[in-house]
């Protein structure tokens, strides 16, 4: 009997396991997972209000990139196409100059695709605008490899241009810090307009097709809908799915490799390592020590996401964004809110505003030292600042995602790069999985799962 051991239950780990039952060479599948259930950072539960009544709110990923296929097809293949739903407000807003204004609408990753939009001027101001102009009119030459994000286009767009847009957008996506993010493996459609030269901005405007369709979707019972309903597929599939089971060590036994868990030895003719890479690393160390000493490369970030009710009375100013960016300059703790029930209906009981905010980022490590209440402390005085809620929340929940955002340094895709032909070598029947390789979010998640199991039952076949 061929066996594909899965270590790591989250999406990625799920969606190997699905994609290896789909093609049928390995006539046993085995899902290890850690914790007590399966969806990794994939969570929803209850937020009490004071009369008793709970509404679903998500506590980690509240959505899918729709525009990628991968979590689209994943739906569907699951029938829950019918389920998913989309934001009912599409646009943001960023904090600049102590007030809250619309993110240009016509940019690509915070680039304006138009030096003389006014919503750009609206948000840069015009000592921005002229630094804009003035940056992207210079014959830049083309970007050749990689290079970090902040750097460059500061040196293509101005420093307005990073601080205001680029900045909030992209570091609040990666929990990064952009001076030290590769433009290359977090921004791949940048990297590709810069190695043009040139204008940037209208490179950046020749790489962006038009809009079709959603551009967010998720499920309506929230995003662990999906990996509920991917659990229950594999159950039925016969997958053995065990958690509370952690992979503890990992060798080579002649063709097979051997899993062991704290009650076990599992033979295993193929694996798919779907946990993050420090945990990937450790499990490596004896088997492929080369490859475990360049994923203990990959830093990762802890953040911690509060999520609080507000009395709508008591919340200020007009609600016509699905939430707020924060740029480092506006020295708050938070880094970004979304206005979740103006953001999604389902979440909308027409009495309160639930905000989820941000805390934590490359180089501040307060979403993990922090205690709850010196978070809730942050984060109302920062609200305070931004929205103008005095108020106190009638309800507050805070979830912490420790090590949850692989930092992708410059030369990020070369160090995978390396590993990957590590691997080839030292073990050519494993692959890696997950968010810490070649793309953050769900749909990244999801191929990256379905891609290793893919290769892997080509070998076996």
């Amino acid at each position: 009997m061929t066996r594909l051991v899965v270590v790591g239950g989250g999406v990625a780990g799920l969606s190997a396991a699905w994609e290896a039952t789909c093609r049928g060479v390995c006539r046993e599948v085995v899902v290890l997972e850690p914790a007590p259930q399966t969806g990794g950072k994939l969570r929803t539960s209850d937020l009490v209000l004071p009369d008793g009544s709970t509404l679903r709110v998500d506590e980690g990923a509240d959505a899918f990139l729709a525009r990628r296929p991968e979590a689209v097809a994943l739906c569907a293949e699951l029938g829950l196409t019918d389920e998913l739903t989309s934001p009912t407000v599409g646009r943001a807003k960023v904090f600049v100059d102590g007030e809250l204004r619309f993110l240009p609408a016509r940019t690509l990753l915070g680039v304006p695709l138009a030096t003389d939009d006014p919503e750009v001027a609206a948000v840069l101001g015009p000592e921005g605008v002229a630094e804009l102009v003035a940056a992207d009119a210079v014959d830049h030459p083309p970007l050749v490899g990689d290079a970090a994000v902040g750097p460059l286009l500061r040196e293509r767009l101005g420093a307005t241009t990073v601080d205001r847009l680029v900045g909030p957008l992209l570091g609040g996506i990666n929990a990064g810090d952009v001076d030290r993010m590769s433009l290359r493996a977090v921004a791949p459609q940048l990297a590709d307009a810069a190695a043009q030269g040139g204008s940037l901005v209208q490179a950046s405007a020749a790489q962006v097709a038009p809009a079709e369709g959603p551009v967010f979707q998720t499920p309506l019972a929230g995003s662990q809908r999906l990996v509920e309903r991917l659990t229950e597929e594999l159950l039925s599939r016969g997958v053995q799915v065990r958690t509370t089971t952690p992979a503890t060590g990992l060798a080579t036994d002649g063709a097979r490799l051997q899993v062991t868990t704290p009650s076990e030895q599992l033979g295993a003719d193929a694996v798919v390592l779907a946990a993050p890479a420090g945990a990937a690393g450790r499990l490596l160390a004896a088997a492929s020590p080369t490859a475990a000493r360049l994923l203990a490369q990959v830093d990762h970030v802890s953040v911690a996401f509060l999520t609080l009710a507000f009395d709508r009375a008591d919340v200020p100013g007009p609600l016509d964004a699905a939430g707020m960016l924060v740029p480092r300059a506006a020295g708050t703790t938070i880094t970004a809110a979304s206005w979740g029930s103006v953001k999604w209906a389902h979440w909308d009981d027409g009495r309160h505003l639930v905000v989820r905010a941000s805390v934590g980022h490359d180089g501040d490590d307060r979403g993990r030292t922090s205690t709850d209440d010196e978070l809730l402390a942050a984060v109302r005085r920062d609200l305070r600042t931004t929205m103008g809620i005095e108020a106190a929340p009638v309800a507050v929940r805070t979830t912490r995602w420790t090590d949850a955002f692989p930092q992708y340094r410059p030369g990020h895709l070369d160090l995978v790069r390396q590993v990957t032909e590590t691997l080839a070598v030292d073990l050519p029947h494993l692959r890696l999985a997950g968010m810490a390789y070649e793309g953050v979010g769900i749909p990244a998640s999801i191929g990256s799962g379905r891609r290793a199991a893919a290769e892997l039952s080509d070998l076996l076949a």
